[in-house]
């Protein structure tokens, strides 16, 4: 770091952004907790609602796309705000939409304005980071699951209260509104910016192994993170006879250690690496998988899902940080690609799971996926180049 005098100016910006990554998440969560609400106001079969939710995932990879062009154009601070902040306006409008399709509009934008607000919070983070010489960003992705699982429970208790949804959507909305604009004046940082884009010379470096590597680990850990919260439940209702009230426990049980994962690994990335670390992340998904697949019991299942929730927790945030240091891209177009690639993996995993559980049984479809945490332990390796390294001032990405 520069000077021990800009200390609590960074520190504040690390509680800056974290509030993003927070507001980035409630959305998400408030919104997940009353679909089944507006499934049935609108009259939904399965297949229009899933096309009305998939509009989301789709504007998210839109917007990853194009993520990384605009934090090179307009900074990291700038796109995480306004995308902040127009998450919640857009879900004060969602509470109020008359149709499907105008829902299904609305699901699209929130997923573009996800999309970009993921990768500016993320370019920012990293910055910040770097600044302090240590890793934050496990601790940074640990905020947004500690915001889920907030979000969650507050849209349990509107349903339990009854709290319409003209109400609970609007005052959430507001409230991450309000705790964006209130977040803007934490994050900026008070340094002159240093460029951090490549000379033409290193463009040929464009796809390297550390890139390739990064945005295949980002998809495992979105596969495999989308493994256990989709099929969690329907996996101990089939196989292990649990009721409908139960199937909630593994679906805890993995959140809870995710978080605790992620606000534990910034320490284990600092002792061991970030190499040593996804390693030792994909053993404990492994390791997880393998008790869930072959469970007789619920608990066990759960406590599977707990062990793979540990085990996943570095992936996707060592995935962005791997990806923003390699060589020959602009400024946010390794986070975008990691982003982007991250989301096909989160929907790949119900397409793949539900095909293979529908041909073998779900039991077989779930240990089918030890591949996946395998693939993740031979490809760490190849970040090795991406280690943490302190930078001696900002760049350009916290404008």
């Amino acid at each position: 770091m520069n000077s021990p005098a800009v200390l609590p100016r960074v520190s504040a910006a690390r509680f800056g952004v974290a509030m993003l990554f927070v507001a980035n998440a409630l959305v998400f969560a408030t919104i997940v907790t009353r679909y089944p609400e507006l499934k049935d106001r609108f009259d939904l079969t399965e297949l229009t609602f899933g096309l009305m939710v998939a509009c989301g995932p789709l504007g998210s990879i839109v917007g990853s796309i194009i993520a990384g062009r605009l934090v090179a154009r307009l900074g990291a601070v700038s796109v995480a705000v306004t995308s902040s902040v127009l998450l919640g306006v857009l879900l004060m409008v969602a509470g109020f939409t008359s149709g499907p399709m105008i829902l299904g509009a609305v699901l699209f934008v929130i997923g573009f304005a996800d999309a970009t607000g993921d990768v500016g919070n993320n370019a920012h983070g990293l910055a910040i980071q770097r600044l302090m010489g240590r890793s934050i960003i496990n601790g940074l992705h640990g905020a947004w699951s500690a915001g889920a699982i907030a979000g969650a429970l507050l849209g349990a208790g509107a349903l339990r209260y009854a709290l319409p949804i003209e109400i609970h959507l609007p005052a959430m909305g507001a409230i991450i509104v309000i705790g964006s604009v209130c977040a803007l004046p934490l994050v900026r940082l008070p340094m002159a910016p240093s460029s951090q884009t490549r000379s033409p010379s290193h463009r040929t470096s464009r796809f390297s192994a550390i890139l390739i590597a990064a945005c295949a680990i980002a998809a495992i850990g979105g596969f495999l993170e989308d493994v256990g919260s989709t099929w969690g439940g329907i996996y101990v209702v089939s196989e292990t006879g649990a009721n409908v009230a139960e199937a909630a426990i593994p679906f805890v049980a993995l959140m809870g250690a995710l978080t605790l994962g992620r606000f534990t690994s910034d320490a284990l990335v600092d002792r061991i690496g970030s190499v040593g670390t996804l390693r030792v992340g994909s053993v404990a998904a492994l390791v997880g998988l393998l008790t869930a697949a072959f469970a007789p019991e619920t608990w066990v299942v759960a406590v599977g899902l707990g062990i793979l929730g540990l085990g996943i927790a570095p992936m996707i945030p060592l995935a962005m940080d791997a990806a923003d240091r390699a060589p020959g891209l602009d400024t946010g177009a390794g986070l975008a690609a990691a982003a982007t690639v991250m989301r096909v993996g989160l929907l790949a995993s119900p397409l793949l799971v539900g095909a293979l559980a529908e041909w073998a049984g779900l039991r077989v479809a779930i240990a089918a996926c030890l591949l996946v945490p395998a693939v993740a332990w031979v490809l760490a390796g190849s970040v090795r180049n991406a280690e943490l390294i302190p930078a001696p001032g900002v760049a350009d990405v916290s404008r």
